[in-house]
């Protein structure tokens, strides 16, 4: 009895740590494919923030023109360093004389939920936009698949990946957790 008890926990144990590993390839899927939107307010005054609602929104109506058509992460990567002084120019249109930086850059973000669908945390590739100083609040959303646009439209190339964005779970070990780091 007591080897049948031993060889059942030592089984489940190890289907755990199988479906860690699988759960934590796909969010490392998950972040590949996905490009994000990062907006960073100069500071947290009522000005500034109705500010970066303004900049978001000129910016996010050039980029989902420009990634429309676009059928891989890597191909709307390409595409937004080629329209990063576009993007910047109409950030500065829309911010109105404060000064603008805009970056495609590897970026972390913790994890997230956008009502019906949520993301894993991680480092992403984010178009950053900070106004001024940067020191304000932020708003952030994902670019490519479109979730800034309608996230019922998104789609992500993977079963694993749709899942995970849009099922809201994700399975965690403590014992992976504190083996990774994470």
């Amino acid at each position: 009895m007591r080897k049948t008890l031993e060889i059942g926990c030592g089984l489940g144990f190890l289907l755990t740590l199988l479906l860690t590993v699988a759960i934590h390839g796909t969010a490392a899927q998950v972040r590949q494919d996905t490009l994000r939107l990062h907006v960073v307010a100069n500071s947290d005054t009522w000005e500034d923030q109705l500010c970066k609602l303004a900049v978001r929104d000129a910016v996010l109506q050039t980029a989902a023109d420009a990634l429309q058509s676009c059928e891989t992460s890597e191909q709307a990567e390409t595409r937004l360093r080629a329209l990063l002084p576009a993007l910047e120019q109409t950030a500065r249109l829309a911010a109105k004389g404060q000064n603008v930086t805009v970056q495609l850059q590897k970026q972390d973000f913790t994890a997230r939920e956008y009502g019906r669908f949520s993301l894993p945390e991680g480092a992403y590739t984010a178009l950053r936009v900070t106004l001024g100083a940067g020191e304000g609040r932020n708003w952030f959303c994902v670019l490519y698949p479109a979730l800034c646009v309608s996230a019922s439209e998104a789609r992500y190339p993977g079963r694993a990946e749709n899942a995970l964005v849009f099922g809201k779970y994700e399975i965690r070990s403590a014992l992976w957790d504190a083996l990774t780091g994470a």
